[in-house]
C-alpha cells in the first residue's frame, strides 16, 4: 500500500492523506514542512516558531505517532512494542532513530566544544554517552550504507588537499565507537 492524495496545507499548518481506504488528518501549531518518505514508509512533519525545528514528527502511513523530538520540552517520544517510549534529554541539537539497528541517537550540549553523541536501546534503556573524535565537531545524525552515522567538521586542520574536511563517522549501535568513513557532502 501506498499513500494517496497527500496535502501540505501550508496556511492551515495542516497534512492531510489517504491509506488503505482511510483519511488520516494532522493539525500541528507552527508546522512548515511536509513530506513523505516512501522508502522508509513514514510521513515527516517540522514544526515550529519563526519555521525553526523545535517540533520533528514522523507518523506511520496509516497515522500513529512513530517518533517526536520536541527541542522546546526537551521530550523525544518514539513507538516500540505498541507502546509510546519517552525521555527527557536537555539542548538536543540532532536526533534520529535507527530502528533496523534498534537504537536512538542524539547530539546534545550547550556548546559546540561540549556536544556529546548519546545512545539509548528502542526500550529506552541508556547504552553510551561519546565524545567527538580528536579534532573534530559533531554537526548532525545521519547514515551511511544503511546504518547510523555522524557527520562531523574537521575544520582547517583537517582539511585535505581539496578544502574538504566534513566527514561521516560509522556509529557502532553497541558501544558508540566512531569509525572514520567517507566524505559528506
Amino acid at each position: 500500500m501506498i499513500v494517496e492524495n497527500f496535502y501540505w496545507d501550508s496556511d492551515n499548518h495542516s497534512v492531510n492523506w489517504e491509506y488503505n481506504g482511510k483519511t488520516i488528518f494532522k493539525k500541528l501549531e507552527n508546522a512548515h514542512f511536509a513530506s513523505v518518505n516512501i522508502e522508509r514508509k513514514f510521513i515527516y512533519v517540522e514544526a515550529g516558531y519563526n519555521f525553526s525545528q523545535d517540533q520533528i514528527y514522523e507518523y506511520s502511513f496509516d497515522g500513529n505517532l512513530i517518533f517526536k523530538v520536541d527541542t522546546t520540552s526537551d521530550k523525544i517520544v518514539w513507538r516500540y512494542k505498541n507502546q509510546l517510549i519517552e525521555i527527557k534529554e536537555k539542548s538536543i541539537k540532532s536526533a534520529q532513530i535507527y530502528f533496523e539497528q534498534s537504537i536512538l541517537m542524539l547530539i546534545v550540549g550547550q556548546n559546540q566544544g561540549d556536544l556529546k553523541l548519546r545512545g539509548y536501546a528502542l526500550d529506552g534503556l541508556f547504552l553510551f554517552e561519546k565524545a567527538p573524535k580528536s579534532g573534530f565537531d559533531f554537526m548532525y545524525l545521519s547514515s551511511i550504507n544503511n546504518s547510523p552515522s555522524v557527520v562531523c567538521d574537521g575544520g582547517n586542520n583537517k582539511m585535505d588537499a581539496f578544502g574538504r574536511s566534513i566527514w561521516h563517522f560509522a556509529i557502532n549501535p553497541q558501544t558508540g565507537e566512531l569509525i572514520k568513513k567517507n566524505l559528506a557532502y
